[in-house]
């Protein structure tokens, strides 16, 4: 046996170190051009020991490339007919350089003058394209941004086909998303498209607080649906390609999981990045950490340190901005990514940027000391050439990977939206996964154990569609392809039937009968009244109506105090909508819950659908001091005698309940009562 590890540790000491020694080559300096550009770039990157190159083949919505969905990029320096991709992948493979295509993924376009080549995106879908055609992400005061919004669904479709298409005729090794995100420079995600999705699916209306939770998490979900779909489709396309992404490191690096949820990227540009990692939808993180090391050394230890420490079952390879240090101090930042973290973890390389922009610039914007002394100095520091590293779950996978697309033959498009789909074994095995469809139907899970796997569609908790069963081999991305129509979902779909009124008033209570309107019966406990019990909304003439209590087959609300023509009435239900119910508006509808003596002198008499108020009150909050006066005149008579009416408004403090007291003629009096609203009366008795 001693020879025989002898002879191991002598083979493995003569294979070269595997780590990634990457470059960023960005596409706002030379690198890849033209071919003497290529040639030298290659030579470059071999010479500092490299051995991968992550190239800026897409700017401005325009390719440098020939096999791509989107025309040529409009750069002075670039000529269209140049296949920058083809002839690096062909150069690079040669000296054992890996070639990563990097795609700038949400920005469009950044001038106020039009794109030249009328094929270019931004015409069909830029900021003056209509409805939802309109692509562009906005803020909370409409104005737009340069930037596509992934919220939106078919721009989201859009991205991935094109990041996807030259997989298909190149030998790339991976592929590679920047501005994975929403830009930084305001709060962005009002795409009006965007917009209404989240209403449906949070049961909101109105624009959306910037303040809302549920309104980050949506934008984050939107981000990493994307992510998961380039993934899966990557692993169903090729799966050898590795998927990377750039990460977003600004501020001072977070301490634990619950600190990174503050921090920029998770925040501000709703980038949730470590879980993309732990799900396993990225080959290799790559997170940017540009900082100047003479003031931010600590930060950058910081990040290191949380960078290295999760991994989970995929990859790092952080980020140096060298072109804001000077070479001894990119030196410094370098041995300290490769070197363990505090619990022993090592990342699986390091990446720099930029090809073009080693070290500090002057002010001409070159950098100080030439790049080619960056070049050597690295290659001192690396020693030996290494090759790029295996990834074992790709190399040697042991888990395999679903993906697929609901489709809708018929029925609004929104049915495919936000639809829970279920993995489940077929055989038995106690495996499954619960996922969400995004805006445009696709859902997904990574890292499955090999096994025969069936998908369920579930709606508002109901099975509405199964698929047959397909085996999930490791290291494979298998589709399941679901055409549905509108039917399908019948069952669990919101049902208004009829309500309780056939006129109802502004301010008035009404109920709801139908099926499907809520999962279970549920109560209001206090005043104001919520716009949302369980998963259930009620939205009148656009607005959420204060709700008393929700059931499966009955809703109790408080119409808005708000004239109207008529009430249009949507059931939003758990991500679904019913059809609309209309009932009639009139001025008043007055009906009379209960009578109340006080003192054998005052009549005290509880009713609703008594209309508006001065001043307007504010549905479902009850009545307190200067108590709402009701807006229209009322009278009360006990059989022809008028009553004294000392009282017209709200009831103190009782949602949707108003109160009108009257002085009795006698202690005793009783009879038929008629309460008249403006043109409106009920009658009534007293006992």
């Amino acid at each position: 046996m001693r020879p025989l590890l002898a002879a191991l540790l002598a083979l493995a000491a003569a294979l070269p170190a595997q780590e990634y020694r990457a470059f960023w080559a960005d596409a706002f300096h030379s690198g890849y051009k033209n071919p003497l550009e290529v040639d030298r770039m290659v030579e470059d990157v071999a010479q500092a020991r490299g051995n991968a190159i992550f190239i800026e083949i897409r700017n401005r919505g325009g390719s440098y490339y020939l096999h791509s969905l989107e025309p040529p990029a409009e750069d002075s320096a670039y000529a269209p007919g140049f296949d920058a991709l083809e002839y690096l992948i062909r150069k690079a493979h040669a000296r054992g350089i890996e070639v990563h295509a990097w795609y700038p993924v949400t920005p469009l376009w950044p001038f106020t003058r039009p794109p030249v080549d009328p094929r270019h995106v931004w015409h069909a879908h830029g900021p003056h394209a209509p409805g939802d055609a309109m692509w562009m992400t906005a803020d909370a005061a409409g104005r737009l941004s340069t930037s596509v919004d992934p919220g939106h669904p078919e721009a989201a479709r859009y991205l991935a086909d094109v990041i996807l298409e030259p997989a298909h005729h190149y030998d790339l090794d991976g592929l590679h998303l920047d501005y994975i995100r929403y830009p930084e420079d305001t709060d962005y995600g009002w795409n009006p498209t965007a917009v209404s999705r989240f209403q449906r699916l949070e049961n909101r209306t109105g624009p959306p607080d910037p303040r809302d939770p549920r309104w980050s998490d949506f934008r984050r979900r939107q981000v990493t649906a994307l992510v998961r779909q380039i993934y899966l489709r990557a692993m169903a396309l090729k799966p050898s390609l590795k998927i990377s992404a750039a990460l977003v490191t600004w501020g001072n690096g977070p301490a634990s999981d619950a600190a990174f949820l503050s921090t920029d990227a998770c925040r501000r540009v709703f980038q949730d990045w470590r879980s993309w990692m732990e799900e396993g939808i990225l080959d290799l993180g790559m997170p940017m950490n540009y900082f100047v090391e003479t003031r931010y050394a600590a930060y950058l230890d910081r990040w290191l340190e949380f960078e290295k420490d999760r991994q989970y079952r995929r990859a790092m390879a952080p980020g140096l901005g060298i072109y804001l240090n000077t070479i001894p101090d990119s030196l410094a930042q370098t041995r300290r990514v490769l070197a363990p973290s505090p619990a022993g973890n090592r990342p699986l390389g390091i990446t720099f940027y930029s090809y073009a922009s080693t070290n500090i610039l002057n002010a001409a914007g070159a950098p100080i000391t030439p790049n080619a002394t960056f070049y050597q100095a690295l290659a001192d520091l690396f020693g030996a050439p290494a090759a790029p590293p295996a990834m074992p779950w790709k190399s040697a996978p042991s888990t395999g990977h679903v993906y697929g697309w609901l489709h809708l033959g018929s029925g609004p498009g929104w049915l495919a939206d936000g639809a829970t789909v279920v993995v489940e074994s077929d055989t038995g095995a106690a495996v499954s996964r619960r996922v969400t469809t995004d805006g445009g139907g696709f859902f997904g899970a990574a890292d499955l154990p090999p096994d025969r796997y069936r998908v369920r569609v579930e709606r508002a908790g109901l099975e509405v569609f199964r698929t047959i069963a397909q085996d999930i081999a490791a290291g494979r991305a298998i589709a399941f392809e679901m055409n549905l129509r509108e039917e399908d979902f019948a069952r669990a779909l919101p049902r208004l039937v009829q309500a309780s009124k056939s006129a109802a008033a502004p301010g008035d209570v009404l109920s709801l009968h139908g099926a499907m309107l809520a999962a279970e019966p549920l109560y209001a406990s206090a005043a104001p009244l919520p716009a949302e019990l369980g998963a259930t909304q009620v939205v009148v003439n656009g607005m959420a109506a204060p709700l008393f209590s929700v059931a499966p087959d009955r809703l109790e609300l408080q119409l808005p105090f708000l004239a109207a023509e008529r009430w249009t009435i949507v059931v939003k239900h758990a991500g679904l909508e019913s059809a609309p119910l209309t009932v009639a508006a009139v001025e008043a509808a007055p009906a009379v819950l209960g009578l109340r003596r006080v003192a054998d002198r005052y009549l005290e008499i509880y009713c609703t659908g008594l209309g508006p108020t001065n001043p307007p009150a504010v549905a479902g909050t009850g009545a307190a001091p200067p108590f709402p006066l009701l807006a229209l005149p009322a009278a009360v008579w006990l059989g022809e005698l008028r009553l004294n009416l000392l009282y017209a408004g709200l009831a103190p403090y009782l949602p949707g309940q108003y109160q009108l007291t009257v002085e009795l003629p006698a202690p005793a009096a009783t009879g038929p009562l008629r309460i008249q609203i403006g043109s409106a009366a009920t009658t009534t008795e007293i006992r």
